[in-house]
């Protein structure tokens, strides 16, 4: 399994605007400019997370975007379903009935199905346990954040 470019991109641009002063939006060119990133692409991006619910968009000359929750409540899988989809991640073609030579299925158990099945579930479960605000709280305490909070406080 390979996520998108998309998820890294969705979790750094709410980074970024987590670090906004209350109030401020923030344009989809500026973070595309900051994270040296495609502006169409991010753009798509953004739209994802504003459809799930993750942003908001404020129209007119000094708009953008901001989040619309607190970053305690946004959740690695909350960004993995804006970005990657609600589906699941493996759908059997059933080809153990093929494997095993039969004419229809007669409720055969496939433990290939079941072992996916298991994994994402533990993929899911762990993506939900990781929220924004840890990451932010560890990438704060690893490194100096100064030159971005001065970079926010020139484009927000």
């Amino acid at each position: 399994m390979k996520l998108s470019l998309g998820w890294e991109q969705s979790v750094y641009t709410l980074l970024i605007l987590a670090n906004l002063p209350a109030g401020s939006s923030m344009s989809s060119m500026a973070i595309a400019e900051r994270l040296k990133v495609s502006p169409s692409y991010l753009k798509k991006i953004i739209k994802s997370l504003v459809d799930e619910g993750l942003l908001k968009s404020t129209p007119g000359k000094n708009g953008g975007f901001s989040l619309t929750k607190k970053i305690e409540d946004i959740t690695f899988y909350d960004v993995f379903t804006a970005v990657e989809g609600r589906g699941r991640i493996f759908n059997s073609q059933r080809l153990i009935i093929n494997f095993l030579g039969l004419d229809s299925d007669k409720g055969q158990k496939c433990s290939i199905s079941d072992a996916m099945n298991t994994i994402e579930n533990n993929l899911f479960s762990t993506l939900s346990k990781v929220t924004l605000a840890r990451v932010k709280e560890e990438t704060e305490s690893n490194y100096d954040l100064s030159n971005l909070k001065k970079w926010i406080n020139e484009n927000d």
